[in-house]
């Protein structure tokens, strides 16, 4: 009986765990936790440093693509430079008032960021599909001279239709005026008109807005063919522009292209992260956005300055070339792209300014700043960690290329 007893007051079965062993366990399983939650910490650190790397990589061959693909179209029409470094005298009836505007007739621009502060770049070609050789004109010539206000004269009209923009240079080169072709039926074969007012252009349609036998789609894909479509000149202002008697003219086609590469902020004033274009001819109220990301640009002209065929090393340059002979002169165009993740790391994973055009003496690196856009300070929380406004803190991918101006070189050759 006392036997049984005892086995009654304490049965196996009723002893459990013990509150050591609770402990440990709890200890054991908190330690897993903890390993788990930090591998995945790592997992998740090195994924958003691979995706925005991804992302980083697709905006920058975009970007690249784009603006490469557009300095290979710079100079044409006007590719033989018979009138090159001239100042072009526009107008454009949709401006504010006066409505004048200016600029140069070069294939490329680059105008140097102050201080290593992104370049910005300008690209003009035309669109013609029928002519991409100068024509002269002589107002002069029999029969009786033609008003330079209002039409030129030239030697061959083919090619010339009305809807069309072109660039009359004067016969020293120096002074030139951008035209919109409004008629060419003149009776004597030679006379293109770019007066004021209404025109039909040389679709037949004076505006494709209208009501046409045309479907929505086709009307649509005309429209995007002219720079101008409204039915009346816009770039005409019944005056000669300051240009002479007797000169050339270049056909930039229906669809010119003066297109400003640069980066900036969209909207302001958001640090400058955008690569932009804006075709200030086709007066744009905003630039437009080609990739994001995008910190830097820079850029520099390929001379062959002595005529070799080749441009060497130490004929690359930021100077613009001075004079129509030194446009003649220039043969590329090197461009670089600074595209920057977006994932802020802990640690400086660039701790040097990333550089490009290596094979230059000395080799070009990128004038880096803050995150904010303001002057490289380096700022650090206090504790010698990077903070989120160091450049150092993010990855770059440098895109850089070198495009022959081909325009250029088929024109002089």
């Amino acid at each position: 009986m006392g036997a049984t007893m005892k086995n009654c007051v304490n049965p196996p079965f009723q002893r459990g765990f013990t509150l050591v062993e609770v402990l440990v366990g709890m200890a054991v399983a908190l330690i897993g936790m903890v390993m788990m939650f930090q591998s995945m910490q790592v997992w998740d650190a090195r994924k958003r440093t691979t995706a925005s790397g991804s992302d980083a990589q697709v905006a920058g061959s975009i970007a690249m693509f784009s603006l490469e693909r557009d300095l290979k179209m710079a100079g044409y029409g006007f590719g033989n430079a018979t009138g090159m470094n001239c100042t072009v005298a526009a107008y454009d009836s949709r401006r504010p008032a006066p409505g004048t505007f200016s600029f140069p007739m070069v294939p490329v621009l680059i105008v140097d960021g102050p201080a290593g502060a992104p370049d910005t770049l300008t690209v003009l070609y035309g669109s013609g599909t029928t002519m991409s050789a100068n024509q002269a004109f002589n107002n002069l010539m029999p029969p009786p001279a033609v008003s330079n206000s209002d039409a030129k004269r030239a030697n061959s009209r083919t090619g010339l239709r009305p809807g069309e923009i072109i660039i009359a240079t004067d016969s020293g080169n120096v002074v030139c005026g951008l035209f919109e072709i409004t008629g060419n039926a003149n009776a004597d074969g030679l006379t293109v008109d770019h007066g004021t007012g209404a025109y039909i252009n040389y679709t037949n349609n004076q505006n494709v807005t209208a009501q046409t036998s045309l479907g929505a789609a086709d009307l649509a894909r005309l429209q995007t063919q002219f720079l101008n479509n409204t039915g009346s000149a816009v770039y005409n202002d019944g005056t000669a522009k300051g240009v002479g008697s007797t000169g050339a003219v270049f056909n930039l086609g229906t669809f010119p292209q003066h297109n400003v590469w640069q980066i900036t902020s969209l909207p302001p004033p958001t640090p400058p992260r955008f690569l932009t274009v804006n075709n200030t001819l086709a007066n744009q109220v905003a630039p437009t956005e080609v990739a994001e990301g995008i910190v830097d640009l820079q850029a520099e002209y390929g001379v062959d300055a002595d005529a070799d065929g080749v441009v060497s090393a130490a004929e690359w340059t930021t100077v613009t070339p001075a004079t129509a002979a030194d446009w003649r002169q220039l043969r590329a165009v090197r461009v670089a792209l600074l595209a920057r993740s977006q994932q802020y790391e802990t640690t400086a994973v660039t701790p040097v300014a990333p550089a490009w055009a290596r094979e230059a003496v000395p080799i070009r690196t990128f004038t880096m700043r803050n995150v904010d856009d303001t002057p490289d300070t380096d700022p650090m929380d206090g504790t010698g960690k990077p903070t989120p406004n160091n450049w150092r803190s993010y990855r770059y991918r440098v895109y850089e290329t070198v495009v022959p101006l081909r325009n250029l070189v088929w024109g002089m050759s």
